[in-house]
């Protein structure tokens, strides 16, 4: 099976349509709707909320930006022991 071209859904054998470039890419579109949206409206498939690649790029910001906020945690504790164990060691 293939996947559309534009959404990422998987399409049915002998449906939609299969569009071939003069550069030789075989583009393919489950309905009219991927159609209009990459070819008239050249609309880019990463920002189109429904679509398989937004999804996977909203994923991915959202797992480099959990691994910064772990990441500034773990800093922000590593000072923490720091200060005190020089705090310890100033009261001894």
């Amino acid at each position: 099976m293939t996947k559309c071209s534009f959404c990422g859904k998987e399409e049915r054998p002998f449906r939609g349509v299969h569009l071939i470039k003069n550069t030789g890419a075989v583009v393919y579109f489950c309905s009219s709707k991927c159609r209009r949206n990459a070819l008239k409206l050249k609309r880019d498939k990463k920002k189109v909320r429904w679509t398989e690649a937004f999804h996977e790029r909203r994923e991915k910001s959202r797992a480099r930006a959990r691994a910064a906020r772990e990441a500034s945690t773990q800093a922000n504790e590593a000072k923490k022991e720091t200060k005190k164990s020089k705090s310890k060691s100033s009261k001894k």
